[in-house]
């Protein structure tokens, strides 16, 4: 009776902090108020809806505390960081990364002992190649998403903030991402970021 009662305890305090988590707002907020989700049922983020109260130009991060940074949007620098005011849905790094692995799978030699190599690297947009999203048992992430009224280079994003190991805690993690975006890119000018977690 009494492990019953402990059992209860413990998986309503697990079940009332899933409830309680809200997501981690930044900046001026109210004032461009940008928003990201994942689209449901994709395995790893490869489409996004952003969402603007003001048109602003954006960049979106898989951030994963105590593991690196990635840049998701704008996937390469081709796609513009602009986004007009309202939702829109957006196809991420991710998506250009899956791509890239099935045409490459179809080039694969089909005759002889030869085996195909792994080459590691990066894929298009810095996202890596060869795997999805993969996360261990009980890790999670987060989709953030950070909109400027000023344009922040696409370079910069991926070589000085994508890539880079973040802390293991949360808050530290998205704040670390978030400073980096703001330093590195020098935004002057009114800015927000909003986090979300993923998986939803």
């Amino acid at each position: 009776m009494r492990f019953e009662r402990i059992w209860c305890l413990a998986l309503l305090a697990i079940t009332g902090a899933c409830a309680s988590a809200k997501p981690h707002v930044y900046g001026q907020f109210n004032e461009l108020a940008p928003r990201v989700a994942a689209t449901q049922g994709e395995r790893s983020p490869q489409h996004l809806t952003v969402q603007l109260a003001r048109p602003a130009n954006v960049a979106v991060f898989l951030v994963i505390p105590g593991r690196a940074s990635v840049l998701l949007f704008p996937a390469d620098s081709t796609q513009s960081q602009y986004i007009e005011q309202g939702s829109h849905l957006v196809q991420t790094a991710a998506a250009k990364g899956a791509l890239s692995d099935t045409s490459r799978l179809v080039r694969i030699p089909q005759g002889g002992n030869r085996q195909p190599s792994r080459t590691g690297g990066r894929g298009a947009g810095n996202y890596p190649r060869d795997s999805t999203v993969a996360f261990g048992f009980n890790q999670h992430g987060y989709l953030l998403v950070f909109a400027s009224q000023q344009p922040m280079p696409y370079h910069i994003l991926a070589t000085r903030v994508g890539g880079i190991s973040v802390p293991i805690d949360d808050d530290d993690a998205l704040n670390t991402v978030t400073k980096l975006i703001r330093e590195t890119t020098q935004i002057a000018g009114p800015w927000a970021a909003y986090a979300t977690d993923f998986p939803p």
